[in-house]
C-alpha cells in the first residue's frame, strides 16, 4: 500500500469506528462471494488497476509492512499517538481551506480554531486538545471540493505507489502541493523525507489489524475497489450519502 493509500485508509479506519454506515458496508463487502469475480462496471480500466494493485501489494509485503512492524515494536505507544496527532495537525490548514471551497464556513472557522489550539495548547500539535473542547477532528481534500462542485469521479483507478483512487480524486492530487500546511514556510527537503516516511508508517500500522480481512477475501481488488468507493461517499457527504447513491454502489458491486 502506497503513501496516500494508507493515509486515505487510516481516515476510514478512524471513521469506520464510530460511523454506522461503514459498518454495513464492511458487512456488504464481507458477503461479496461470488460477485468479486465480476467486473466492476466504472472499472473499465481493470487491467492497469489489476497490475498496478499487484505492485503495491508486492512492496507492502517487501518493504512497507515489514518496517511498519519494527516501527511499531521499537517505538512506545504514547510516542506513536503523538506523532498521529502530529500529523493531522500539520494537515489541518488545508483541510480549512477545503471547507472554504465547499462553502462550509463553520466547519472551516472551526478547523482553524482547532489548529491553534493543538499548535499552542497541544504542544506543537502533538496533544489533541481540542477535541475535549468540543472541535472534533475534520477531514476535507480538494478531491472532495471536485466532487461537492459537480465534478463525476471518473473511472476507478489505482495508482502505482499511490493506490486507490479514480480521475477526479487524482486532479484533486495537484493542488495538495500548493495547500498550506504548518510546514510550507520550510523548503527542505530532509524534513518532507522525515514527515512522509513517519506519516506512511504511522499509518500503515493503524490498518494492520484489517490485513486478516482482506487476506479473506476471494477477490481482495474488488473488495479494496468497493472500500474506496464508499468511504468517499461518506467523506464527500459527511457521513450522510444519498440512499440513491449507496444503493447504486451497493447494487453495481453485488447484484447477482
Amino acid at each position: 500500500m502506497g503513501l496516500t493509500a494508507a493515509v486515505k485508509f487510516v481516515s476510514l479506519n478512524r471513521v469506520a469506528r464510530s460511523s454506522g454506515l461503514l459498518g454495513v458496508a464492511l458487512l456488504l463487502l464481507m458477503q461479496a462471494g461470488c460477485a468479486t469475480s465480476r467486473l466492476s462496471p466504472n472499472d473499465p480500466l481493470a487491467s492497469f488497476n489489476r497490475a498496478s494493485y499487484a505492485f503495491n501489494a508486492g512492496l507492502d509485503r517487501a518493504l512497507v509492512k515489514p518496517l511498519t512492524l519494527r516501527y511499531q515494536h521499537y517505538i512506545p505507544d504514547m510516542v506513536r499517538r503523538s506523532i498521529g496527532h502530529l500529523l493531522d495537525n500539520l494537515a489541518e490548514p488545508a483541510t480549512a481551506v477545503n471547507a472554504l471551497l465547499q462553502g462550509k464556513v463553520g466547519e472551516a472557522a472551526n478547523t482553524g480554531l482547532r489548529f491553534l489550539i493543538n499548535s499552542t495548547a497541544g504542544v506543537l500539535g502533538t496533544m489533541d486538545v481540542a477535541t475535549t473542547f468540543g472541535l472534533p477532528l475534520r477531514h476535507e481534500d480538494f478531491g472532495q471540493t471536485l466532487a461537492r462542485w459537480g465534478l463525476p469521479d471518473g473511472p476507478y483507478l489505482v495508482l502505482p505507489l499511490l493506490g486507490p483512487s479514480n480521475l477526479r480524486d487524482t486532479v484533486g492530487i495537484l493542488p495538495r502541493w500548493y495547500l498550506p500546511d504548518a510546514l510550507s514556510s520550510l523548503d527542505e527537503r530532509a524534513i518532507d523525507v522525515a514527515r512522509y516516511s513517519l506519516l506512511l508508517l504511522h499509518r500503515r500500522g493503524d490498518l494492520l489489524h484489517l490485513d486478516p480481512l482482506l487476506s479473506e477475501q476471494p477477490d481482495p481488488y474488488l473488495f479494496e475497489q468497493a472500500f474506496y468507493r464508499q468511504y468517499r461517499l461518506d467523506q464527500i457527504y459527511d457521513g450522510a450519502p444519498p440512499d440513491s447513491l449507496g444503493g447504486s454502489l451497493e447494487k453495481g458491486l453485488f447484484e447477482d
